[in-house]
């Protein structure tokens, strides 16, 4: 069978290209190797209990933000819920070292004036900081549709760190905890991550914080009606072993059972270390081939997946952010899981109470620290088994002594870095895929295969709503950016 437009991957940023495609009037076809779309996202139940694996809130989602206006346009905002984080408090920074709490509250004006009242004598540095972050957090074109496209730009590679910018704080190390924990959300250590990258991130749940009713799944369900609406067919159990070209042009796919699918374009949303392995030799240029196979990861993780014993309001529309001791966040993946930082997000909400009855908490953690089961099922490895238990148990441990409140926890089910690169194929587990590190150049929609796209996290950044923007960066490479951000302008 021929298709106009074959998208690899049934992630957000594929399903989103999807839409946008075949809205254009495309025949498209999605194909994604695991047995359903968007694994990662669509979450799972255990015990009873419904976790979200890859979706927890949503920044931009309030009036008048861009996220809002991308539901909006691709008609899934009719189909969905927008649950609004507490407004005096969507984040909270706990510091175990010296036991301090820290929230945050929605808006930017709320954050400066909060800041400012608990940090006196920091008052013009915190609101200069801020005013940055709300100058540049949604300073992209189809983030700002008054934006001229020539020469956008997701992510500056040679401007300062986020943890120099943070210097000027120095007096109060809590201070520098708080404004840099959101580094977690994307995974790059701020000595690491630019200014840029973190107001991208952090700037969008300033500017509204959102759950979304029904969590991943709803919205995966969403995505898929509006699909079916379109027109646009979507394969599972369809592993794309190489992608076909001739002439310069690319010309379809080759599945792993040998069956070939035709197109005059194709998409990749996959990390893009794995690309070159599926490019006939000669394709790429050896530069741009080795710069996609060297791409820096971020960390993968542990993330425990526990029920409560009694439901809490504690992560009832909000977060946690639990670290050891003030200062710039550091990572911490050569001390031990006791040390590092870790992310709360409560678990399948009860409508009636508002409490949560489950716990997610991740904590960033390095490949090796599994490795030594690398490919094996476990099923079948009772060391891997064992290595889970022991891995849980100091977890859980390390859970209820930094946040008593929760009170008694069941753990149901623990990922490793092995579980994310599973499900995410994103080499050593990189729990969000390649990092926009300083000094390193991202890759772009468009390749030199004429035909050929690459789009996902890492395009335009990670979240929800840095994989929506690459949906429609990619896709306005294809069909025309001026196009497309005029019909986003329509639905202002």
């Amino acid at each position: 069978m021929t298709y106009d437009s074959i998208i690899i991957g049934a992630g957000l940023s594929g399903l989103t290209c999807g839409l946008l495609l075949a809205k254009s009037g495309r025949k498209v076809l999605i194909v994604e190797q695991h047995p359903e779309p968007a694994p990662v996202v669509r979450g799972f139940s255990r015990g009873g209990v419904y976790f979200d694996s890859g979706f927890h809130y949503a920044g931009g989602l309030g009036e008048g933000g861009p996220l809002r206006l991308f539901l909006t346009h691709l008609g899934l905002a009719e189909k969905l819920e927008f649950l609004p984080f507490a407004a005096d408090g969507f984040d909270r920074l706990r510091i175990t070292g010296s036991a301090t709490d820290i929230d945050l509250p929605v808006g930017m004006a709320k954050i400066a004036a909060q800041l400012s009242q608990s940090f006196p004598h920091l008052k013009p540095e915190i609101t200069s900081f801020l005013d940055e972050i709300e100058a540049c957090w949604c300073n992209f074109p189809y983030l700002d549709l008054d934006k001229e496209f020539a020469g956008a730009d997701l992510h500056l590679v040679h401007e300062s760190s986020l943890a120099q910018r943070l210097e000027v704080f120095s007096s109060s190390p809590e201070l520098q905890t708080l404004l840099s924990m959101h580094a977690l959300l994307y995974g790059v250590a701020p000595q690491e991550a630019s200014i840029t990258l973190n107001a991208q991130v952090a700037g969008s749940y300033f500017h509204s914080a959102h759950g979304i009713g029904g969590g991943g799944r709803r919205l995966i369900a969403a995505y898929l009606e509006r699909l079916a609406e379109s027109g646009v067919d979507i394969r599972c159990r369809a592993e794309v072993t190489r992608i076909l070209s001739s002439n310069g042009k690319v010309t379809g796919v080759e599945l792993v059972d040998g069956e070939i699918i035709l197109a005059a374009e194709v998409i990749a949303t996959c990390n893009p270390a794995l690309v070159p392995c599926m490019l006939p030799a000669g394709v790429l240029r050896p530069a741009y081939r080795k710069r996609l196979e060297q791409l820096r990861q971020t960390p993968s993780a542990l993330i425990l997946y526990a029920r409560c014993a009694n439901p809490t309001s504690l992560l009832s529309g909000k977060n946690l952010f639990v670290c050891p001791q003030a200062g710039t966040l550091e990572i911490g993946l050569d001390r031990p899981v006791e040390e590092r930082p870790m992310y709360l997000a409560g678990a399948d909400h009860c409508p009636a109470t508002e409490d949560v009855k489950g716990v997610i908490a991740i904590v960033p953690a390095a490949y090796d620290e599994v490795s030594g089961w690398q490919g094996s099922s476990e099923q079948r490895c009772p060391e891997y088994l064992d290595g889970k238990k022991q891995m849980t148990r100091r977890l859980l441990r390390h859970l209820m002594a930094s946040v008593p409140e929760l009170g008694n926890l069941e753990p149901l089910d623990l990922a490793t870095p092995l579980t994310l690169e599973n499900y995410s194929r994103a080499p050593q587990g990189a729990i969000y895929g390649v990092g926009r590190v300083l000094g390193q150049y991202n890759p772009q929609p468009q390749t030199r295969l004429a035909g050929f796209y690459l789009s996902g996290q890492a395009v335009a950044g990670p979240g929800l709503l840095g994989t929506l923007v690459a949906g429609y960066y990619t896709s306005g490479s294809i069909i025309g950016h001026e196009l497309l951000r005029g019909e986003l302008r329509t639905c202002r």
